[in-house]
């Protein structure tokens, strides 16, 4: 790994927020959990937070990059686009957290059984009691650890990963070992993922580009989520700190798409971009809500500039691909 930083001052500066944002005895409690627990407390938390994909811009840039039309979600374009003369199908999705994805393919009556699993149990209660408000009766969930969940094999027409797969070590092998036994020969598999450094080891590249546009942003748009003070620095995150907070975030995205293609046939491949706006935004996303001209403009603007950044390089820090067993 490349560029890596065991600790920076931007740790302590993330320190500083999340123990005022939740007090210091969560935070000192994550120290006394093993890994797993770690993992599952980090994804249990139902805190707000000010992440880039709360901007309804952000999302309708992400359906154009993934299907071509800002108003189309890419479960919808992957069903009428591959699914449409199938029937009696079964799906799995895999870190599914409180359900979304599955409820959105659960309208389809082309599938019989959508099951979803993930390790936070809390997110999966949630889950199911959407699901059951919902009548959607075709869905099923568990809270369970994938990796040592035993699986039918070859009964899956469709297997989901969405901004699941990079919370998973060793990625080649649970490419060959976990996934395509489960997959039937004319499944798919449908990625919409993170796949930029692991452990968000920054390129320098990459911070300087944010840190200047970082720069050029108005005060009224870096303002920190719950705080009166401003965002002044992106920095790359310290290792010992994701230690620490959550030990399976990036632990082998840099693996993601090397292991993809290796194993599987691409179908689709699109880049998403995130290379800057995942950074940049982290924190201060809540000030981009509004649908004032200043407010759009800069985040055109800001679009313009990640696609600016990302003409001359060979791939994007996120991905949606669809994919077939070799």
């Amino acid at each position: 790994m490349s560029n890596k930083t065991y600790i920076s001052w931007g740790d302590f500066v993330d320190l500083y927020y999340k123990v005022k944002q939740r007090g210091s005895q969560e935070f000192i409690s994550l120290f006394k959990l093993s890994d797993q627990d770690r993992v599952r407390s980090k994804w249990n938390k139902t805190n707000q937070s000010s992440d880039f994909w709360i901007i309804p811009e952000i999302r309708s840039r992400w359906n154009e990059k993934c299907t071509g039309d800002k108003k189309l979600e890419y479960e919808d374009y992957f069903v009428n686009k591959y699914l449409s003369s199938r029937s009696n199908l079964r799906m799995l999705s895999i870190g599914c957290g409180t359900g979304a994805r599955e409820r959105k393919y659960a309208k389809y009556p082309n599938f019989a059984l959508i099951e979803g699993i993930d390790l936070a149990d809390k997110q999966i209660d949630e889950a199911k009691r959407t699901a059951d408000k919902l009548n959607l009766n075709n869905i099923k969930y568990y809270a369970a650890d994938f990796v040592n969940h035993d699986f039918e094999k070859a009964v899956y027409d469709v297997i989901l990963f969405n901004s699941s797969l990079h919370h998973f070590d060793n990625i080649d092998k649970l490419l060959e070992s976990k996934v395509k036994p489960l997959l039937k020969s004319d499944g798919y598999l449908v990625i919409f993922e993170f796949v930029g450094p692991t452990r968000l080891q920054w390129t320098k590249e990459q911070l300087d580009f944010s840190n200047l546009l970082l720069s050029e942003t108005p005060a009224r748009f870096k303002r920190r989520f719950n705080s009166n003070t401003l965002k002044r620095k992106v920095y790359r995150p310290g290792f010992l700190r994701m230690l620490a907070v959550d030990p399976s975030e990036a632990i082998d995205s840099d693996d993601i798409v090397p292991s993809l293609h290796k194993h599987f046939k691409i179908i689709e491949e699109k880049q998403v971009g995130w290379n800057i706006l995942h950074i940049l935004l982290k924190d201060i996303a809540h000030n981009f809500l509004e649908k004032d001209e200043d407010t759009l403009d800069l985040i055109q603007y800001l679009f313009n500039k990640e696609d600016e950044f990302l003409a001359d390089k060979p791939k994007s820090d996120a991905i949606f691909g669809i994919y077939e067993l070799l």
